[in-house]
């Protein structure tokens, strides 16, 4: 310890448990948080995402005054949604061809002062981003058991013994 003190080591199951939680807690986050992207008529959004074959991307505006919605997709115009004040609009992306895709959103509202929110989600068809969560709960499975093996071990009537054999 940096205070000059001592500290038992850390036994292994709760490395486990910690780290297992970690994980867990990490992919919960990473999956449920979506954060709603503000645009304006000066500021429009770009992203550039990998997409396969069969994954859906999911957008939902909403805007406090009449505006125009314009999503462009690896530089063609795909979508205009016209939305009026208070109104929200949605727009459906299925993925026909593997690979890089370039998006683009930008709002032409009826005045400047306007805001667009955007919220975009990605649906995969292939789970591999889920599979931290099987991982996460095996690892906290191994964790517990070992934690059990330990107090069993530390309340049994047996007296470990150490020794030195000499040759």
């Amino acid at each position: 310890m940096s205070g000059g003190g001592t500290a038992p080591a850390m036994k292994m199951s709760d490395v486990f448990i910690l780290v297992s939680i970690s994980i867990l807690v990490g992919a919960f986050i990473m999956h449920s948080w979506v954060e709603p992207i503000k645009i304006s008529n000066n500021n429009s959004h770009a992203m550039s995402t990998s997409l396969s074959e069969g994954d859906e991307v999911n957008m939902e505006f909403s805007t406090s005054n009449a505006t125009t919605v314009t999503i462009a997709i690896d530089g063609k115009v795909v979508e205009e949604i016209v939305l009026a004040e208070g109104e929200k609009g949605k727009y459906l992306f299925a993925v026909e061809d593997s690979g890089d895709h370039s998006f683009l959103i930008s709002v032409d509202g009826a005045d400047d002062s306007s805001i667009t929110t955007a919220t975009i989600s990605i649906d995969r068809q292939m789970m591999l981003d889920k599979l931290v969560y099987p991982v996460g709960i095996l690892l906290l499975m191994f964790g517990l058991y070992k934690r059990k093996e330990e107090m069993e071990l530390e309340h049994s009537d047996d007296d470990i013994v150490d020794a030195e054999i000499e040759s």
